[in-house]
Formats: structure tokens, C-alpha cells, sequence
């Protein structure tokens, strides 16, 4: 049996090496007589919170490899720094691309199914939408409304709804269906530091929270939780954000558009990028009660990447990562029919980013990994 799990691994640490494991427990329970394997679906050098990788695509994609998963797959660059919604749209279609696929296991923080399905379906109704676009108007920013919305329409704690690892598990619910995707959907509960949290903690540490410690010249594996072969490669590691704000600002001045901006935030982005002195500080003179800082920095890495007005419709010809030279037989299940759209934004979104960190793509092709697993 195959099973699909979505990640990003910025960077990949103890609780991710958690996450394969219990997918590999469940592909057992489920097909204890089958060769079963795991196929990653990975953000690349750029990531659905619009920060920069802090290693490349490759390296993330060999460390994949390396903690157990047999297969990884690209989420082009135009999803992976998309709003939850489109996240998972394309991730679900790539899935789709996967033949004999059998499971999706997803991390959440809340592992009970029929729950994620019972919002899910409420998200759907035109008493829910309309609702949003009513408190949207009022001046509350997405997040808020969604709240506000889920109080008025349903008992469920909204806290569950607005949960980061439930929106993208919820998305992942809703563009199965509406995808036709036949894989089951299990949620595997997320345990240790929450995706926000800022600091270390005795269990599993958030992604977050190791980048901060790094950024501190902390490089305790057993403080940051992470795999030696990680640390080796994050000690490395170096984004320059002064030449992303340098090339943000440049960009800019000719984009009347730009991907998931609706309301004209590149008006404010263009007149705050000639008065901020850097890449924080323009977040911060754009960022509103209504704009999220989320919403901007991903409209910022649009910019970057010249993504102006796009229509998300076919994902296209999947790009393989990485593949466990054990489990080369994975490629004759994935679909490579598509068009070379989502593959030459691939190409671009590596060009900027060789130009931002030392963890340079000397090749954009797929690696095929001898693994010694974790």
C-alpha cells in the first residue's frame, strides 16, 4: 500500500521522524503482507507561510529520504506559497497523479475525522461564505471572521477550526472531495511545541521554535530535537534577507498586480518598500488589522518570484525530488502526463533562490539516495 503524507520540513526535525512512523505503523495495520512506502508531497524553495526555505528543495528532499520517507514529490512553487486553500488543492492533485494510492495521513491537531468532516462541510455552505464576507467588510481580518463565523454557526470549539495544522487538514478534506481523490484521509495527531510556538520544549519542538534557536547559535540536536544530518546541513545554512527586501522593492515598482491580492495590497507594498529599511520592518508598515502577516509575506515571495495574475487550474507534469534507491519502482506509479507550466515557475523560484542562500541548486534534478534510515 502507498501512502501520501504533505509536509515542508523547515527544517525536518523529531516530530516530522514521528509523523513518518506512525503513517508507517498504519500502512502495517493496514496491509501488513504489502511492500508498503511512503510518498512525500514537499513544499520547494519557498513555503506556504512566504518565508524562504532555509535549506534548499534537494536537501530537505535527501533528509526525507533519510528519516524513512521512499519517494518525494514537488508541490510547485505557485501552491506551496498559496493561501491553505490552494495548498491543498494542489497537493490533493498531485496525489491524484499517484496511482494505487491508499491512504493521505496528514498531521493535525486534532485527530478525530469525522470532526475535520463535519467543518469541513459547514465551510461549504453559502450561509457560512456569506457570513465571511460579512465580517471581512466590517474590517476584521480572515482569521477573525472565520472565527466569528464558526461561533455563530456551530458548538464546535472554534479553536479546533482555526488551528493551523486543522485549516490545511480541513482543505485537504474539502479538495478531496471536490477532486475525486479515492485515498482515505487519516489525521495523525501533532504532539509537542504548536505550529506557533516560539520556544523549545521538553517533547517535540515546532519548526518555528528551531529556526529561532538557530538564529541564537543554538546547535544542541538534543535541545533542538533534530537528526544529526540535519544540524550538519542547518549549520551551513544562510538566507539573505537584505538582497529578498532589495529584490521585493525593485520588483515592485512595475507589478500592478500581483497572485492572492485582491484588495490592492501592492499599492502599500509599493509606497512602504521606499520607506522601510528592511525586509521585518516593510512586513510590519504593511501589515493591518485586516492583512494578516501571513497574507503579506506570501504576496511579498509573489512579488519575488514575479507571480503576478494566475489561474490555478492543472497542476502539470509532477517534478520528483528525491527517490530511495530501494523504491525506484515509485516512479512507474506517479503520472507524469502535464503541461511544463508549474515546472518553468519551479525553474525561476530556484533562480531567486540560489541568489538568497549558500544552499545552491547546482542541478534541478531528480537525486536518487542510497538511505541509511534514522
Amino acid at each position: 500500500m502507498i501512502a501520501t503524507i504533505i509536509v515542508e520540513y523547515n527544517p525536518l526535525h523529531n516530530g516530522h521522524i514521528y509523523h513518518i512512523n506512525q503513517t508507517k505503523q498504519l500502512l502495517k495495520q493496514l496491509a501488513p503482507n504489502e511492500d508498503n512506502s511512503i510518498i512525500a508531497i514537499m513544499s520547494g524553495n519557498f513555503t506556504q507561510r512566504g518565508d524562504i526555505s532555509m535549506l534548499n528543495k534537494y536537501t530537505r528532499a535527501k533528509h526525507a529520504i533519510f528519516a524513512g520517507v521512499d519517494m518525494v514529490i514537488e508541490l510547485p512553487v505557485v501552491y506551496a506559497t498559496s493561501s491553505a486553500e490552494y495548498f491543498a488543492n494542489g497537493a490533493i492533485q498531485i496525489a491524484n497523479k499517484i496511482k494505487d494510492l491508499g491512504l493521505i495521513c496528514f498531521g493535525a491537531e486534532c485527530d478525530n475525522f469525522d470532526t475535520l468532516n463535519m467543518i469541513a462541510e459547514l465551510t461549504t455552505k453559502e450561509e457560512y461564505n456569506n457570513l465571511i464576507k460579512s465580517f471581512l467588510n466590517d474590517g476584521h481580518s480572515y482569521p477573525v471572521a472565520c472565527e466569528k463565523t464558526m461561533q455563530k454557526l456551530t458548538k464546535i470549539d472554534t479553536k479546533i477550526a482555526n488551528s493551523p495544522n486543522n485549516i490545511l487538514g480541513i482543505e485537504y478534506i474539502k479538495q478531496a472531495k471536490k477532486l475525486n481523490c479515492k485515498a482515505k484521509l487519516i489525521p495523525i495527531k501533532r504532539i509537542g511545541g504548536g505550529y506557533n510556538e516560539d520556544n523549545l520544549t521538553p517533547q517535540f519542538n515546532s519548526a518555528k521554535s528551531i529556526r529561532l534557536a538557530l538564529s541564537q547559535n543554538i546547535t544542541d540536536t538534543n535541545l533542538l530535537k533534530i537528526p544529526q544530518f540535519v544540524c550538519d546541513d542547518l549549520t551551513k545554512s544562510k538566507i539573505d534577507y537584505d538582497k529578498f527586501f532589495a529584490i521585493i522593492a525593485n520588483k515592485c515598482i512595475d507589478m500592478d498586480n500581483v497572485y492572492e491580492d485582491n484588495e490592492g495590497v501592492i499599492n502599500r507594498i509599493k509606497k512602504y518598500s521606499q520607506i522601510a529599511n528592511n525586509y521585518e520592518e516593510l512586513v510590519e508598515l504593511v501589515h493591518t488589522k485586516r492583512y494578516t502577516k501571513s497574507k503579506i509575506k506570501r504576496i511579498l515571495t509573489h512579488i519575488s518570484l514575479g507571480h503576478k495574475s494566475i489561474a490555478l487550474t492543472k497542476i502539470g507534469k509532477p517534478n520528483i525530488l528525491a527517490v530511495n534507491e530501494e523504491k525506484k519502482h515509485l516512479l512507474s506509479k506517479v503520472d507524469f502526463s502535464g503541461d511544463e507550466i508549474q515546472s518553468n515557475l519551479n525553474s525561476n523560484a530556484n533562480k531567486i533562490y540560489n541568489i538568497l542562500s549558500n544552499d545552491k541548486i547546482s542541478s534541478d534534478n531528480m537525486v536518487i539516495i542510497k538511505a541509511n534510515f534514522y
